[in-house]
């Protein structure tokens, strides 16, 4: 059976939690610490292009500090790392606990997009099976806008391009 979407191994900060049935329902995926759309408002240039430069560096300093203190104030820092198989359809990896086909979790990680973002999933798991030990989960994902399954597709896409850049020069 050919799989709908390129998945990858990849090493990230993630955390797993059970939600309930009703819980999930109403849970959509979010993005924390996107540049905000103010960032976008284009301004006039100043006649001065040093300061025009400045100017834009500063911006995009202030976008930076306060993506990254909006990712710790949702305790985004303190999540452990795991290795983990990824699409924008799902993720499978491995856990200490079993968790029931059909049940539902909220995932917390940060995916490197064109900038570290925070990352609010939803999924339903499809499978779990006793592996080494562990528990190996596969959830698939739920309540996803298209606006962050682009995101999602992104960051598989050019962390694939990685590893094949990896392999080329090896």
């Amino acid at each position: 059976m050919e799989r709908e979407a390129v998945r990858i191994d990849v090493v990230l900060p993630i955390e797993i939690k059970e939600i309930p049935a009703e819980e999930a329902k109403n849970k959509i995926a979010k993005i924390i610490g996107d540049i905000p759309l103010f960032s976008y408002i284009p301004l006039k240039d100043t006649i001065d292009e040093a300061l025009n430069n400045w100017l834009k560096l500063i911006n995009a300093k202030l976008d930076y500090l306060i993506n990254l203190l909006t990712r710790e104030k949702e305790g985004f820092h303190k999540l452990p790392e795991r290795k983990v198989n990824f699409s924008e359809k799902g993720l499978r990896l491995l856990l200490d606990k079993p968790i029931e086909k059909g049940h539902f979790v909220e995932i917390k990680t940060i995916l490197d997009v064109y900038q570290p973002l925070g990352f609010y999933l939803y999924g339903r798991v499809v499978r779990c099976n006793p592996k080494n030990g562990k528990y190996e989960v596969a959830i698939e994902f739920i309540n996803l806008p298209c606006d962050i399954k682009d995101k999602l597709s992104f960051f598989v896409l050019n962390k694939q391009r990685e590893l094949i850049r990896e392999h080329r020069y090896a």
